[in-house]
């Protein structure tokens, strides 16, 4: 007796309705994978599909195996089984006849498979993975960008995306790691993350695990017994793991096959990097004892030099480099020159700038003693604000105040004055403005910093505040602040240096992007994507990204960069651009109208003044 979990009618002729159109693909994608269906299934299939010659019963027309359905006579909700004797075959037609509450989801379904299968019919590059005929009702809504990540993966090529937080990474790798056949080793450096996404994937009945010192002997015993099973399609380990001194350890790990070799936070491999790991540095080595099986690695940012690296790295050097989300057009850009006496005055009247809907700030700033001055010029100014430090109390005051700027805990914060590990991995959709007292040591850190804006895909800004006629002051602290990181990691004299140039050098490049006079944001985007260049694509990907992406969710554009708009800028100020760009100026106006904080659109003023005239006639 097949253990169906408890669904509605509808649920249940829907879901049976994936398997039975395409039965090839549906059981290698789940029974296969996650046992989730009886293989019983596939044998009483065959053999109704015979009985009835490969034609509906209704209308006669003939069915290959792919196209058939089998349909219940009698609904198993009504206490029908999966005896011959109460199952059809039926064409897709009538089929959905049987099921007028599913017709559109059933026509979608034909759709994707016909879809699919032209695609991969017509592919002549090879960019094009038999699996895509897995995609189905459960697997179609990808995210742009998503889904050329996963068609390269399932192709077995290494690759290495560059994408922000909260762009969805995760799916592109459990989803071609779920769609293979056998283990996938995933290297991830955050014990806390490895534990979310194994319980994510336990919800989703995809068998997961981990590996890691905060689990006992016993339970570590038996998960190596899972690996050696082949009972896992997914093994979180930190890299230090492959290097421990158990042998016996050692070599159960580097005895697995994996499909993929999983790389997450893969800017830890640079050695030049604010965050590098050693063990991550050996990963080539890993993957050499492990089989060589192709690498997806996954960063949040990293210029087209660390792409190099960590490539050259992994021993992967002609590996596809996707880049996304580095162009956020929902992100305005403003460089605002302001001498750092007048910075604490300069963000007080940005943080005065009402933010539509709640929208939050943070304000980074490069040291714990300027973030604590200007906590104390704002209190002084009727602005409250809290300062989020690594020194800050003890470690669960630091994590109440986060959960106070998520909204998770009460009361809560709208403006946070920050230092650059705040918020690493939050994924804060309503962040309306991000401030920087001085641009950071590489722009690497800015993309990742600014980019914690407009994560809904609404109008935000980004506002860096620099010195333009004595720009020595803020590269000087960073130099300091460089030579001071070297000389913690107590290198042998000539790694030092080199750190050092590499640390001066990527300042320097800040600065002086910083400074430039063009389109800010063509040249962030240039640094991350090198020249800009026609993308093409072929009709089998366009095919494919028409029936399974999701569209829905848009990035509004906004204005583009203080350069673009500089004649405003002058004619009016910075604040009237951080205004302009968060659609401030016609709620202020109706707010001035009324003398409430009411917050409207440009249509609720129009209604308002033609009401308003019409009371004066």
């Amino acid at each position: 007796m097949n253990n169906w979990p408890t669904f509605s009618d509808d649920e249940r002729a829907y879901a049976r309705r994936s398997c039975y159109e395409s039965p090839s693909s549906w059981f290698r994608c789940e029974m296969n994978l996650t046992g989730a269906v009886d293989g019983d299934w596939r044998r009483i299939r065959e053999s109704v599909l015979r009985r009835d010659h490969f034609k509906c019963v209704e209308c006669e027309m003939p069915c290959n195996r792919a196209e058939a359905d089998v349909h219940h006579l009698l609904p198993r909700s009504a206490g029908g089984g999966d005896e011959p004797s109460n199952l059809i075959t039926l064409c897709d037609g009538c089929h959905a006849a049987h099921h007028p509450k599913l017709a559109a989801g059933l026509a979608r379904r034909a759709i994707e498979r016909w879809a699919a299968r032209l695609a991969l019919w017509l592919d002549r590059e090879g960019t094009v993975s038999e699996q895509s005929q897995n995609f189905g009702p459960a697997l179609r809504l990808f995210r742009d960008g998503q889904l050329p990540v996963v068609q390269a993966a399932l192709t077995g090529r290494s690759l290495l995306v560059v994408s922000p937080t909260g762009f969805g990474k995760t799916l592109c790798f459990q989803l071609p790691a779920v769609l293979r056949r056998g283990v996938n080793v995933v290297v991830s450096p955050l014990k806390a993350l490895m534990g979310e996404q194994v319980s994510s994937l336990f919800r989703h009945k995809i068998p997961s695990s981990y590996i890691n010192s905060d689990i006992d002997p016993e339970e570590k015993r038996l998960r190596y017994r899972q690996l050696a099973g082949n009972q896992l399609k997914l093994l979180y380990v930190a890299p230090e793991r492959f290097f421990v001194q158990s042998t016996n350890e050692q070599q159960q790990l580097r005895s697995v096959r994996p499909a993929f070799l999983v790389v997450d936070e893969a800017h830890c491999i640079d050695q030049w990097g604010r965050d590098f790991r050693p063990e991550y540095g050996r990963l080539k080595e890993v993957r050499e004892a492990l089989g060589s099986p192709p690498v997806l690695a996954f960063t949040a940012t990293a210029g087209q030099e660390m792409q190099k690296r960590i490539l050259a790295s992994l021993g992967v050097p002609d590996a596809q480099v996707f880049v996304r989300g580095v162009d956020r057009p929902n992100i305005a850009l403003l460089r605002w020159s302001v001498s750092i006496n007048e910075r604490p005055w300069a963000i007080e009247q940005l943080c005065r700038v009402q933010m539509p809907a709640k929208g939050k700030v943070m304000i980074f700033v490069p040291t714990r003693k300027v973030g604590m001055g200007l906590q104390k010029y704002l209190g002084e100014h009727g602005l409250e604000t809290p300062f989020y430090h690594s020194q800050l109390g003890k470690p669960w005051e630091r994590e109440q105040l986060l959960k106070r700027f998520v909204g998770d805990s009460r009361p809560e914060v709208d403006r946070i004055i920050c230092t650059s590990a705040f918020g690493m991995g939050l994924d804060v959709p309503n962040v309306r403005m991000v401030i920087h007292w001085q641009h950071p040591s590489s722009i690497e850190d800015y993309l990742q910093e600014f980019g914690r804006a407009g994560r809904d895909g609404k109008a935000s800004v980004a506002v860096l505040l620099f010195d333009r006629k004595n720009p020595q002051r803020d590269i000087s602290l960073l130099r300091f602040m460089a030579d001071r990181a070297v000389e913690t990691a107590q290198l042998p004299t000539a790694a030092a240096a080199a750190a050092r140039s590499h640390k001066t050098a990527q300042i320097d490049k800040m600065a002086r992007l910083t400074t430039s006079r063009g389109c800010f944001r063509e040249s962030l985007v240039g640094y991350f994507t090198g020249p800009k260049q026609v993308a093409r694509r072929s009709f089998s990907k366009w095919l494919l990204e028409l029936v399974f992406a999701d569209r829905a969710v848009r990035q509004q554009k906004v204005s583009c960069c203080d350069a673009c708009q500089q004649r405003l800028i002058l004619r009016r100020g910075p604040i009237a651009f951080v205004r302009k760009v968060l659609g401030l100026r016609h709620k202020e106006m109706l707010a001035a109208i009324r003398g409430d904080k009411y917050e409207s659109s440009p249509e609720d003023i129009v209604d308002f003044v033609a009401k308003a005239n019409a009371s004066k006639r």
